[in-house]
Parts: structure tokens; sequence; C-alpha cells
């Protein structure tokens, strides 16, 4: 077996290159079998078509756009056109402290966000009456890392949005299957 040095501090130790090659392999299939998988967005209708509105910037928008195009739904620039209209109505982002320091600082913060939306036909029957869609999380702060704690609260915003997101997509999901049942 051959053998490759590997510069441990200032010493060389030899590494079995079968031993690597096992290791990576382990670590390879333990990871497939971890259930592992990136978050996709699926609808299971035959909904090919979907028109998205928002009254001004709404954090939801960009990301509903690119979960439905993810699924293979295309993007209608007029609502007309669209086989539905998701119109994202309202939002909403709140923070606040839910626990103290004994110095009366926040020790951990609470995170809101929600987004109000409704789903109709072309002909402007509703499928989904204004509804909201909700998440929040609880963060810690850290003091001393300020900036990693802005960057946690960023990361979490950014999860939350794509659990709106999926909200979203499900009800669409159920609303358009309900409506292939019916018609």
């Amino acid at each position: 077996m051959s053998e490759l040095p590997r510069q441990m501090g200032s010493r060389l130790q030899p590494v079995q290159s079968g031993a690597w090659r096992l290791s990576l392999l382990v670590a390879v299939f333990l990871s497939t079998g971890c259930g592992f998988h990136l978050r996709t967005f699926d609808l299971n209708t035959a909904v090919s078509s979907v028109h998205v509105s928002s009254n001004g910037r709404n954090f939801v928008e960009q990301p509903l756009r690119a979960g439905l195009q993810q699924a293979g739904v295309e993007l209608m620039p007029v609502r007309d056109e669209a086989q539905i209209a998701v119109a994202l109505l309202n939002q909403r982002r709140d923070r606040r402290s839910v626990a103290v320091t004994d110095q009366a600082q926040a020790a951990e913060y609470e995170l809101d966000l929600a987004v109000q939306y409704s789903v109709q036909k072309p002909d402007g029957e509703l499928l989904i009456e204004p509804r909201w869609a909700e998440t929040s999380r609880i963060y810690r702060v850290d003091r001393v890392n300020l900036v990693g704690t802005s960057e946690e609260q960023a990361l979490l915003e950014r999860e939350m949005i794509n659990d709106l997101v999926q909200q979203i997509v499900r009800a669409l999901d159920a609303a358009t299957q309900e409506l292939a049942v019916a018609g």
C-alpha cells in the first residue's frame, strides 16, 4: 500500500491512501443515506402558468417567483394570460426581545415574518381568500460578536422567507388540486 505524507504541525506522518479513500467513500455514502437533499418547490397539479403581483416591494415576491420557476411553472407578466394569479397583499416584519441579561440588555430576540396573499383565477374568482402565511424564530444575541449575530439574523430571515414561500406553494397546490377535482 502506498503512503502519502501529511504534515501535522512540524512533523510528517504517513497516511495510508487506502484508509483515506475508504473514509471518503464512507462519508459519501453516509451523507447520501441520511436523507439530505436540496429543498425543492413541487406543485403536483397541472398549473403551468402563474402571475405574481405585489403592492410595492414585498420581501417574498422574488423568492416566490424563483420557487415557482423551480417547480416548472411559467411566470406570466400579464395576469389575464396566467392560469392563476397570486397577489401578495401585505407584509409584516417584527423583532422583539424575549429574554434579557442581568444588565437589562436583550439576550434573545424573536423574529416574526408574515405575508398576506390571495389566489385568483383569470375570471376573478378567488381560489384562496386573503390569508396570512407566518413564521417566527428565536435567536440569541452575542454582545461580543455583533457581526456574527447580524449574520445569524440575516440567515434566519432567508430561511424564514423560504418557509413562507413553501407555505404559499403548498396552499397553491391544495387549491389547484381541489379545482382540478371539482372541474
